[in-house]
């Protein structure tokens, strides 16, 4: 009898431990998740002389649709998918003389601030997001983007004057929901 009783306390405990972490998990649960990109885009032209075709990339890592706010990852890197605090898509377009073509990815943000080459991401809430880029800091609405553009000339061993411009772009696309 002792050991039924046993086994029964012990069954219940086990079935109340089981159903508070469910509950506990859903409600603190984040539905959407920001959805940041930051992408490098280079641009080559000849000013003068005959500039060689430059490097070929492809293959985008993801694609982002903001009406369904649905993220789908081709390649998929993420590790911990449960603790996600910002999603940040990191690209890289060429063109012209620069080469041609697009390759990306995502990352999955676990932990603010965080820093991806020169951009660090500060905070983020559900009408913001906080960042920085060499040097110059910004705040970012759903929708809105922050560009930072150089220019510089570079002459090449065969006389041939190469412009090459890039921009790095920041943008706010909006939010993923978590399933």
């Amino acid at each position: 009898m002792k050991q039924i009783i046993t086994t029964g306390v012990a069954f219940a405990l086990l079935l109340s431990c089981t159903s508070n972490s469910k509950m506990e998990k859903v409600p603190g649960k984040n539905n959407l998740i920001p959805f940041v990109e930051f992408y490098t885009i280079t641009e080559g032209k000849a000013l003068s002389g005959t500039a060689t075709p430059g490097r070929r990339i492809d293959g985008p890592g993801y694609s982002y649709d903001s009406v369904s706010q649905k993220l789908e990852i081709y390649r998929n890197n993420l590790n911990d998918t449960l603790n996600i605090k910002l999603y940040l898509g990191v690209g890289k377009v060429l063109k012209g003389t620069a080469g041609q073509g697009v390759s990306s990815m995502v990352i999955g943000v676990n932990n603010l601030p965080f820093t991806q080459n020169d951009l660090t991401i500060t905070n983020a809430t559900k009408t913001k997001v906080g960042c920085s880029y060499k040097g110059k800091r910004f705040v970012l609405k759903p929708g809105q983007e922050y560009l930072f553009t150089e220019t510089r000339i570079d002459t090449l061993p065969n006389t041939t004057v190469i412009q090459t411009t890039t921009t790095w772009k920041v943008a706010f696309k909006g939010f993923v929901k978590n399933k």
